[in-house]
Order: C-alpha cells, then sequence, then structure tokens
C-alpha cells in the first residue's frame, strides 16, 4: 500500500470510529437577513474529473455574486481549472483533521463526498449540505461492502440537508439510503462550450470523452466498434479526449488531459459524439457536446435521461451491446437528415441548462440554509 492509501485508510479508521457515536446534527431555524454568505466547500479529490469541475463552477459563480467562497482539500489546489482568485483554497496536511481547518464564521457547509459529512457536522459551526454527485456507492452496489455501506447510511442521517444533480440520482439515493434530496441540475459553460453552425468535414469526426481505467464508461468498447466500422469501409476519424495517459491504446493518439476549450473546440467539430457509460449521476460531457452541435449515440445510464429523448435529440444503444454502437454510427454516417434533427433538438434542449439558472437555485438554496444555526 502506498503512503497516500495508507493515509486514506487511516483517515477512514478514525472517522468510522467517531461515527459510532453519531448524532444528527442539532439545528435552529433562525431568520437572518443575510445577503452574502460564508460557504466551505469540502472537497476530497481536486484532480480532473466532471463532479470537481461543478464544484469549482459552483465556486467560481458564487463568487461573482459577493458570497465569500473557501475549498479545504488534503489534495493539491487545481491548476487545470481557472479558479476565481478570490475563492480561498486551504490545502489541509494529511497528519491534520481535514474538517478543523473549516473556517469558523462560515455559515454553510458543504461535504461533496460521504466520507466527510459527518467529520463536518463535527465542527459545530454551522449546518451541513451533502452535494451528491453520484459513485459507485449508488450504482453499482456489487461494490459497496457491508462496512462501506452502514457507513454512508450512517452519515446521511446525521444530516438534514442533501442535493443532487438528476432524478435519477435522486432516486437512487431514496432506493439504496432512504434520504431524500433536492434536484438541482448541472449546467454548461457557455464561454466554452457553445454551438457554431457546423462546418463540414472531409472526414466524419467521432468523439468520446473520458478514462479507458473508469471501467463503468466502457471506453473500450466505442473504440472496439470503432474499428469494426472502419474495417466496414467507413472512413473515420476518432477524437479519443482522456484524463489519463491510456496504457492500453496508446497508438490512437489520444487527447490528454487537455485545457476546457480545447474540449469545446474538439466538439464543435464533432459530427458524432458517443457515450457507452453503464450509470452516470448526470452526464455533463453528453450535454457539452449536444450544445456544440454533435450529434449523440448514448446509453440510458440514468443521469442523462432528464434531457435525453430517444430518436429526438439521440439515439440510444443498448448497454454493453458493441455490435449496437456500430449499427447506430453506421445509421448516422448514411443519413444526414437524421444527423441534423438531432443536432437541432440537442441544442435547442441543451439551451435549458444555463449556469445562471442553476446557480439561482443554488444560492437560493444555500441562503435557506443559512438561517438554520446550531444549537
Amino acid at each position: 500500500m502506498n503512503n497516500l492509501q495508507s493515509l486514506r485508510k487511516n483517515e477512514f479508521n478514525l472517522r468510522e470510529e467517531r461515527l459510532k457515536n453519531a448524532k444528527k446534527q442539532n439545528l435552529r431555524y433562525q431568520k437572518r437577513e443575510k445577503q452574502h454568505l460564508n460557504i466551505t466547500y469540502v472537497m476530497t479529490w481536486t484532480g480532473v474529473c466532471g463532479g470537481s469541475k461543478i464544484i469549482l463552477e459552483h465556486a467560481n459563480r458564487l463568487t461573482d455574486r459577493g458570497h465569500k467562497i473557501t475549498l479545504i482539500s488534503h489534495d493539491n489546489k487545481p491548476v487545470w481549472f481557472n479558479l476565481n482568485e478570490k475563492v480561498e483554497f486551504i490545502q489541509v496536511p494529511w497528519e491534520s483533521v481535514l474538517c478543523e481547518s473549516i473556517p469558523k464564521d462560515t455559515d454553510v457547509i458543504v461535504a461533496t463526498y460521504w466520507r466527510e459529512i459527518y467529520e463536518c457536522v463535527e465542527q459545530k459551526i454551522a449546518p451541513v449540505i451533502y452535494f451528491e454527485q453520484g459513485d459507485f456507492h449508488l450504482f453499482d452496489l456489487e461494490k459497496v461492502d457491508n462496512r462501506t455501506y452502514n457507513y454512508i447510511n450512517k452519515a446521511l442521517k446525521t444530516i438534514h440537508f442533501t442535493y443532487t444533480v438528476s432524478s435519477f440520482a435522486k432516486a437512487k439515493l431514496k432506493e439504496v439510503y432512504n434520504t431524500e434530496a433536492k434536484v438541482i441540475p448541472n449546467a454548461v459553460d457557455d464561454k466554452v462550450f457553445y454551438y457554431e453552425p457546423h462546418k463540414k468535414n472531409e472526414v466524419p469526426n467521432i468523439t468520446i470523452i473520458g478514462s479507458e481505467e473508469a471501467t463503468f464508461k466502457r471506453i473500450q468498447n466505442i473504440i472496439d466498434a470503432i474499428e469494426i466500422v472502419k474495417e466496414k469501409g467507413y472512413n473515420i476519424k476518432l477524437n479519443w479526449i482522456t484524463p489519463t495517459k491510456p496504457e492500453k491504446n496508446i497508438n490512437l493518439l489520444p487527447i490528454i488531459n487537455p485545457p476546457q476549450i480545447v474540449i469545446g473546440d474538439t466538439l464543435r467539430k464533432t459530427d458524432i459524439y458517443i457515450c457507452a457509460s453503464m450509470y452516470e449521476a448526470f452526464c455533463l460531457p453528453v450535454l457539452e457536446a449536444m450544445t456544440c452541435g454533435a450529434a449523440i449515440i448514448t446509453t440510458n445510464n440514468g443521469g442523462n435521461m432528464d434531457f435525453i429523448e430517444e430518436n429526438k435529440n439521440a439515439l440510444i444503444i443498448e448497454k454493453d451491446n458493441i455490435n449496437d454502437i456500430v449499427q447506430k454510427v453506421e445509421t448516422l454516417l448514411n443519413n444526414q437528415d437524421l444527423r441534423e434533427s438531432l443536432v437541432k433538438n440537442g441544442v435547442e434542449e441543451a439551451a435549458r441548462y444555463s449556469w445562471n439558472i442553476t446557480i439561482n437555485k443554488v444560492e437560493e438554496y444555500y441562503q435557506e440554509i443559512a438561517n438554520y444555526v446550531v444549537e
């Protein structure tokens, strides 16, 4: 076990021990007229991923509205995201208790992963909100042993407020942990992901996003399907954007950990975007691809069903079915009218997911919860 794994294990063991005697956070409603809040997000991971990107978007956009935002983590300050300089980032040494660094003047605390929920409560500083963005603990229960399940279940019972990003994630929280949640959907950064009239590519461009290490995304299935399409005589170009350097498919020359604007530019040149995920809490890359004018082929992975309508703005493929991917790609390569119809309807649907709407909902939610004080 490497040093980081050992530190994480030790931290979890200590949290688990303290959770044994946990009680629900004791709050009292006290109406306060405070326009600008001090909000602390507790982050487990700050590396390149959709979940981190959404938290950092929250931080920037709430800061723009005059709120004071603090991010705390054992992890490094993210350099891959253009974080507003007014956002305070506190990196806590692994040897220290993470949540003890939460500023004492915080009005609301946002735990962004289940590991930290009760440690946030223990500080008795402010009401704790859990922001659920989905992971194996909701969607791949075969990987959840009894110890982990009991920890998550008990931690969720110590707080009053949970919100998540889709109706699918909301339903899974209720089904698996009997926890009610508010839905506030993710949104698209319109400075990076926007529609332009599509210039016809000499060779059709197909784009995929995801690491081969994240097996639930089934990136390998898409790569195998594209090879079959090529063997059938189609001349196509594959753009593979991945946060990590692949170990298997190194010959494909993937785009590794690019800036966000490069992802946007790539999607604007994309004819077909493919997602083969087994599950997603929201599936932001599909929405970003729709925004940029790509025709979508996707599984019904749960989280995308709030904005995907079969045969209207996307073609839906069967999970773990490589031949179905092949057939749907061929369909779109041979039917320009269908492709253009999917694009038109996709751009219209994606326009509903603006950050202005989403951050309004987040801000209102936090301001209401800030009226509670810890007893």
